[in-house]
């Protein structure tokens, strides 16, 4: 607790002398007065270009030029940048968001994010598709709260989307090539002009490979190479002066290591079974620094398996058209398609067993529509559309668990199973928003949305034969299977029935209800609707300011788990969760914009909460299970501020300080207690989370600028689970980065040294309980290294 104090002590003493360059990158779309400070923050959060002083919604926006300078290269960095926002890794490689303690600690491929993923107003509908979305961007924008009216559904906790630098008018060029450590090479680079006389075009591409970074402390072997690439093209037509279509094709591949968890401690899911003395005996990392941990090396059985790593790749079109009907009234219509597929294998119990080892297959297929139109009508500004998305998912797992001690039963081995989910997605709404100002300054809003959505699963269950997904193995089906255990289960586990069935290797087995194994794959539906809205008021002060008061519903869909249970009740569904907001806040620019201070106070009125969690089998011990928290609620206030004193000295602070907290919910945490945590907060969800920056640039002579800045991120400590169980809790750290350079007057080139995580600070951002052990994720140890940037 004294180190947790210490920490944001230091935060607070970094205020005053922390984070310019996001500042100074917010200033991309914009016009300045020459005599005033940072120019104003245009921004299209309300789907027209608005400035961010009149947008009554707290909100971060950086630019792209910030992004590469923070070395942010996927969306979960962007906790870098935006305080109460946090990622955390997930052992089938998805990426978790949680903002303002709102999130969804749910990996199967099919499940939707609490905060919605846009790609110039194109959604990514789950989070596997928004690992590497910031390539090439003018900024992007990190709205907080339910964002359900004009954003969609899924947006109880926000909505982030990034903006895509567009085609140029004139001919211009650049590249960004760095160099740090574990021989990390990051290029990236841009070409974009006129290719006709309505025709414009723009291509983007980055390039990352880097070494291993993480060691293993009991043998000579390492892990941790990074290979990704990234692609995008953009093509702007305008045949008409009414009538305009911008083309947006990106894609992505993937094919790094996956990280090894770090062991924390054992936690025997079934006493008394082979192998659980074994690993109760384990043997503790010699050390537990940023960079050690352990893995394994085979598969079952001994067998020689594949290697940590994960092939991905992602791909997306989208055409945008506008059309102007009349000089107030613009018809706007956005169509996409996206393709997403994984072939990835973890080790998730970070040691050299296979105690809860992953080989996941899958992909996802969508199709969204968007249609809307939208004008100003004397003082009156109006929108109104409606929306089409299909998804296919596919979501597949095999389990490597023959070392755990829930293989063994009665002397009988299983080997490992397929878990399989595959879902087909359609949803449709309407929606519409005003925004009507009542005299001169004073403003008030309302929007609504119907959304209606129905979810087929067409396929899951708990296969008993890997073989079929091993394709390429000669594997045995009498031993590499569970049949031969769930055979002998039907005579001992209640309700014991009376004429076993003798299941094979290619069966599912998933006790029912009755006793017996379902043989056959599960189906199931969810059909849900529902109505976002929000309503606001809004008033402008003389400075240029906002003052508001919001309240908005909304609503995040139902989810179907993909996992590998052994009764009904793990594989069921969690129906759609809703979130209450109350929102007031400011946005005010002083002292001729050298500085501007915000803030907002917000409650949130939770309802049926989504939660992995658990359930207790009398065999298997804790089972994962989707799981809902009937009642609970977030108490927050967020303030920023943004300062330029002195010309070149830009300085930026922002805090985030939430209280959550369980009001109703008794059931199993994921060591598998049964308790009321009523009263308990939120898994992933520190109380302070603060973000600091300074820069000071200043000219050497007429033909040399140099600058110098630091930057701070701090999270109070939090848990990877309800209950707070020591070995899932999650500390509070400060991470620090530096960077220093020389730049030409007009930017046309920048040459800069940098830091990150500088003090070399030992952290982690999420953690699990897995089978027999308790396992953590480590954050990056310190990195260093060198940037240089050219712009033709």
């Amino acid at each position: 607790m004294k180190k947790n104090k210490s920490q944001l002590l230091c935060a607070a003493a970094c205020l005053g002398v922390s984070m310019a360059g996001h500042a100074t990158a917010q200033t991309v779309s914009s016009t300045q007065d020459p005599q005033a400070g940072p120019a104003e923050i245009i921004v299209t959060a309300q789907k027209r270009a608005q400035s961010i002083n009149d947008v009554p919604v707290t909100m971060t926006v950086a630019s792209g030029d910030q992004l590469i300078a923070a070395g942010i290269a996927s969306t979960s960095d962007l906790a870098k940048v935006v305080p109460g926002l946090s990622a955390q890794p997930s052992p089938l490689n998805t990426p978790i968001y949680t903002l303002r303690g709102v999130g969804f600690f749910e990996y199967s491929l099919g499940a939707t994010p609490t905060v919605a993923i846009y790609n110039d107003e194109v959604p990514l509908p789950f989070g596997a598709m928004t690992k590497a979305a910031g390539l090439d961007l003018e900024r992007v924008e990190v709205l907080k709260g339910p964002q359900g009216t004009l954003f969609g559904q899924n947006t109880t906790g926000g909505a982030i989307n990034f903006i895509a630098a567009k085609p140029t008018d004139a001919f211009e060029a650049g590249i960004n090539v760095s160099y740090g450590r574990f021989n990390t090479i990051d290029m990236q680079g841009f070409v974009s002009g006129p290719l006709g006389d309505t025709l414009k075009g723009r291509a983007a591409f980055r390039y990352k490979r880097s070494d291993d970074w993480q060691v293993n402390p009991f043998r000579t072997d390492t892990l941790g190479a990074v290979r990704e690439a990234q692609g995008k093209l953009l093509l702007d037509w305008q045949p008409s002066d009414r009538l305009k279509f911008a083309f947006n094709v990106n894609g992505w591949i993937d094919k790094s290591d996956s990280q090894a968890p770090q062991l924390v401690d054992a936690f025997i899911s079934a006493p008394g079974n082979s192998n659980a003395d074994a690993i109760a005996a384990l043997p503790a990392l010699p050390s537990t620094g940023n960079r050690d941990a352990d893995w394994s090396t085979t598969g079952d059985f001994g067998t020689k398996r594949l290697p940590l790593k994960h092939d991905d790749n992602f791909i997306q079109a989208s055409i945008r058209a506008d059309y102007e009907v009349t000089d107030d009234i613009t018809l706007t219509s956005i169509s996409a398609y996206a393709h997403y597929k994984t072939d990835s294998i973890q080790d998730y119990d970070g040691t050299a067993l296979n105690i809860a080892d992953l080989h996941s297959k899958g992909k996802i297929d969508t199709f969204s529509q968007e249609l809307r139109l939208s004008g100003k009508t004397g003082r009156l500004i109006w929108t109104l559309g409606g929306s089409y998305e299909y998804d296919s998912v596919d979501d597949a797992y095999m389990f490597y668990a023959q070392d755990a001690s829930t293989n063994f039963v009665a002397g009988l081995r299983g080997g490992p199973v397929i878990a399989i989910n595959d879902q087909r997605i359609k949803t449709a709404a309407v929606f519409g928003n005003l925004e009507y100002e009542i005299v001169d300054d004073l403003s008030i809003i309302a929007g609504a949305r119907y959304t209606d959505r129905r979810a087929h699963q067409v396929r899951a269950g708990n296969f008993g034969s890997a073989a079929p997904f091993l394709g390429e193995r000669n594997l045995d089906p009498a031993i590499y299977s569970f049949a031969n255990v769930f055979t002998f289960l039907q005579t001992v586990l209640p309700p014991v029935v009376e004429n076993p069935i003798t299941l094979t290797p290619s069966d599912n087995i998933v006790f029912g209800e009755d006793g017996y194994p379902i043989v056959k794959p599960i189906t199931a539906r969810l059909n849900e609707d529902n109505v976002s809205w929000r309503a606001g008021i809004n008033y402008k002060t003389a400075n240029r300011g906002l003052i508001y008061a919001t309240i908005s519903k909304g609503y995040k869909a139902g989810s179907f788990p993909t996992t590998g249970g052994a009764t009904l009740r793990e594989y069921a569904p969690v129906r759609q969760e809703s979130l209450l907001s109350y929102e007031v806040g400011f946005k005010q620019p002083l002292l001729g914009r050298r500085l501007q201070v915000n803030g907002a106070a917000f409650y949130y009125d939770y309802k049926d909460k989504q939660l992995r969690g658990r359930v207790l089998n009398p065999v298997f011990g804790p089972l994962d299970a989707l799981v809902q928290i009937p009642k609970s609620r977030v108490i927050g206030f967020e303030g920023e501020i943004q300062a330029e004193p002195i010309d070149g000295l830009q300085i930026h602070v922002a805090a985030t300080y939430i209280d959550t907290k369980i009001q109703q919910f008794t059931g199993y945490n994921q060591a598998g207690t049964l308790s009321d945590y009523s009263g308990f907060r939120f898994p992933f969800s520190p109380k302070w989370s603060i973000i600091s920056d300074v820069q000071y640039d200043w000219a050497l002579n007429d033909a040399l600028n140099a600058f110098v800045g630091a930057s701070s991120m701090t999270n109070s400590s939090t848990t990877a689970s309800i209950g707070d169980i020591p070995q899932l809790a999650i500390k509070g750290y400060t991470l620090v980065d530096m960077r220093a350079g020389l730049h030409a007057p007009d930017d046309s080139w920048r040459f800069s040294v940098w830091g990150r995580n500088v003090f070399n600070t030992t952290y982690w951002s999420s953690a699990n309980q897995s089978q027999d052990v308790y396992v953590r994720f480590m954050g990056r140890p310190v990195t260093y290294g060198a940037s240089f940037s050219y712009r033709f």
